[in-house]
């Protein structure tokens, strides 16, 4: 074995033990940076989740300012009535068979 050939060989054993340093010993920190990426992949679809559900109020409480038939439609859902109104609930035949 010549002098080039134990550098060559030198430099390789080099190499491997960074790789088995890399990934056996420093493992810790190349799995918490997956784990990290995965968590602010997730916080990143919730937050546009999040957006979308707050776009959405939004335009729902501004039909509500502006449109007095659906703010009163979402009283009556409620279980609201306007004054001297006598409100009437029905129940199923259904419903008291199963009971």
């Amino acid at each position: 074995m010549n002098k080039s050939d134990r550098k060559r060989l030198v430099f390789y054993i080099f190499i491997v033990f960074v790789f088995l340093y890399i990934f056996l010993v420093d493992s810790s920190n190349f799995i918490r940076k997956i784990k990290i990426k995965n968590k602010l992949k997730k916080l990143q679809a919730d937050i546009e989740f999040l957006e979308c559900e707050n776009e959405r109020i939004k335009k729902e409480n501004e039909n509500l300012k502006n449109n007095p038939k659906t703010w009163e439609s979402k009283a009556r859902e409620l279980g609201m009535q306007k004054e001297g109104e006598k409100i009437f609930i029905f129940k199923n035949q259904e419903d008291d068979q199963s009971q």
